[in-house]
């Protein structure tokens, strides 16, 4: 295992100052970002993994494990978790090694504060899922002492797992258009990231070239209540004379809010809109709703195993870190059938 003197030696610089770099503190001890750079570029390259068991263990259980830390925005994001977490326990299975994960809960634009992320002597590598506007410019402007992947965002430091936000509105809009639908709503919440406006652009730039227009476009709060409450005052007001043929979700949970507030309404589901939504959360709960919600499917599970399998492959020394995409699909349920009709 390369030691924190091995680095010194290598960068000529004192032992001292190379661990007060890989501990994340060079910022507050004023040490310059060449010379953070210069060591931590010289860790990467050797291979350097802290030993946070040994640490805190005395060399007990658990010493030999990789601890890889999960962070996880805590928003409305939190219920999507046991997703993730399953696709990372079926590949680290699968590759039979011994890795501990740790999931840190972490306030959006909070990254910058978390100190198991900034000081290297917390975990051996990392996956940052669910970053915001503000901790992505944190992470295109820091270099962390340990090898981190990105779940579906995109930065110029790090290794990435993502997929097409276009493409995942452009195949709703395919969809509906299939079903002869001209006048759709888009109900989403507020932009927590890039994907999720890409994902509407591409929705509407599909539809113009089927002739599906967006009538209307509602901001509201990315859960169950918010698809309802939504719903329920359009009923009320702006859609009592006629109904858009097509409602574009941005989530799991708001189109789930949006058959409640039809079915309490009266409507059967042959005179409800079509609905399709993104599929980020339970596909077992998109498939029993009533009627079945057609999704186009976040394929979470996947994207987590190429996650962790980036990450081993990186610490093993195996290849430099690299980017992956992975396709995404249209799931054909009650709520809006196949995409192509014969």
């Amino acid at each position: 295992m390369v030691t924190i003197k091995e680095i010194a030696q290598v960068v000529g610089l004192s032992a001292s100052t190379v661990s007060i770099v890989l501990a994340g503190k060079a910022a507050e001890r004023k040490i310059s970002e060449e010379t953070q750079k210069k060591i931590l570029d010289t860790a990467n390259q050797l291979g350097y993994r802290p030993n946070i068991a040994a640490r805190s263990l005395r060399g007990g259980v658990g010493a030999a494990e990789l601890q890889v830390a999960v962070f996880w925005a805590q928003d409305f994001r939190a219920q999507m978790l046991t997703r993730f977490l399953e696709g990372l326990r079926q590949e680290i299975a699968r590759r039979q090694v011994p890795v501990r994960l740790v999931v840190y809960p972490y306030q959006n634009d909070g990254l910058k504060d978390m100190a198991a992320l900034t000081n290297a002597s917390d975990c051996h590598a990392a996956i940052i899922c669910n970053a915001s506007f503000s901790d992505m410019a944190f992470l295109e402007e820091t270099q962390l002492a340990i090898p981190v992947v990105l779940y579906n965002r995109n930065c110029s430091r790090y290794a990435s797992v993502n997929v097409d936000d276009a493409q995942m509105g452009a195949l709703a809009a395919r969809a509906f258009a299939a079903h002869g639908c001209r006048r759709a709503a888009i109900l989403t919440g507020p932009p927590v990231f890039e994907g999720m406006e890409i994902r509407v652009q591409g929705f509407r730039m599909e539809g113009e070239c089927h002739g599906l227009s967006v009538s209307d476009t509602i901001c509201c709060d990315n859960s169950l209540t918010g698809g309802y409450d939504a719903v329920c005052r359009r009923l009320r007001q702006e859609w009592v004379q006629a109904l858009p043929d097509a409602l574009f979700c941005g989530s799991s949970m708001i189109a789930h809010g949006v058959l409640r507030a039809f079915w309490e309404a009266g409507l059967l589901p042959e005179h409800q809109p079509k609905v399709i939504a993104i599929g980020n959360g339970s596909e077992e709960q998109d498939a029993y709703s009533v009627p079945s919600l057609s999704v186009v499917r976040l394929p979470m599970e996947q994207m987590a195993a190429v996650c962790i399998s980036l990450l081993l492959d990186t610490v093993a020394g195996c290849h430099q870190p690299v980017s992956s995409f992975l396709e995404v699909e249209y799931v054909a349920r009650e709520s809006c059938g196949p995409l192509d009709l014969p």
